[in-house]
């Protein structure tokens, strides 16, 4: 589940974009990555950042190895906003479904519905995607999650509530690799689209008020139309207005 860092998710002056001082080389699992260069590491080559509609991913020059490093930097930024969506997911979560107490709730990332009897909640928000394979970057303001969310009152020794969900990618428009990159989530669109849920389950079985659902999103306008070959959320069906 990625979340933007904090370093990617503001649209800073272009001179940000070109430091100096960045290097490609090997981890102690022998895996390519580029950033500063930490202590004891050989360097293997200097890399200049440029900025794309996605994030700021590295360049590096052109040499026999140059699309092998660029794929290879590409998977430590992606792993880097792997672990950072999970905490901010997680985070958020918990602040919100600890209040359920003492009812315990636990998030959990699902390819499809656990059950057709299971509460379902759809929302949308503006979202990144950075291609694995050729560093390609573009936003979309239609990224997609699914919840799926159930109350167990025979849970032991109190109820026990599980919120499953699905986050939609898209595929590469220059790669065409039938792969669905995972989307890049901004951290106040993760609380957004939690917040909703939140309510909605306090709708279900905590007798909340019908609250109205947040439908803005972070500013902005992507460059291109959104194609629908492209998009898994439309594959699925589930491309429509959300909610």
């Amino acid at each position: 589940m990625p979340v933007l860092p904090d370093h990617l998710a503001s649209e800073p002056p272009r001179s940000f974009y070109h430091k100096p001082g960045l290097y490609l080389y090997r981890n102690p699992n022998n895996t390519q990555c580029v950033g500063k260069l930490p202590p004891s590491v050989k360097t293997l080559e200097s890399l200049t950042m440029v900025h794309t509609p996605a994030a700021t991913v590295p360049i590096p020059p052109t040499t026999e190895d140059s699309h092998e490093a660029m794929q290879a930097s590409g998977r430590c930024i992606h792993e880097e906003h792997v672990r950072s969506m999970e905490a901010v997911w997680h985070g958020e979560f918990s602040k919100l479904f600890s209040q359920f107490y003492p009812h315990l709730w636990y998030l959990i990332p699902s390819p499809a519905a656990p059950s057709p009897r299971w509460y379902r909640f759809r929302d949308s928000a503006k979202v990144r995607f950075s291609c694995q394979q050729c560093g390609n970057g573009w936003t979309s303001m239609k990224g997609r999650v699914i919840f799926w969310y159930y109350l167990n009152p025979q849970g032991v020794p109190v109820p026990e509530g599980y919120l499953h969900f699905k986050l939609y990618g898209q595929q590469c428009k220059r790669c065409k690799n039938g792969r669905f990159e995972m989307a890049m989530w901004y951290p106040e669109e993760v609380v957004k689209v939690l917040g909703n849920v939140y309510n909605r389950v306090g709708q279900t079985y905590y007798g909340f008020y019908q609250p109205p659902l947040r439908q803005d999103r972070r500013p902005g306008k992507p460059r291109t139309q959104h194609n629908a070959e492209l998009c898994q959320a439309c594959k699925d069906g589930e491309c429509t207005n959300a909610h």
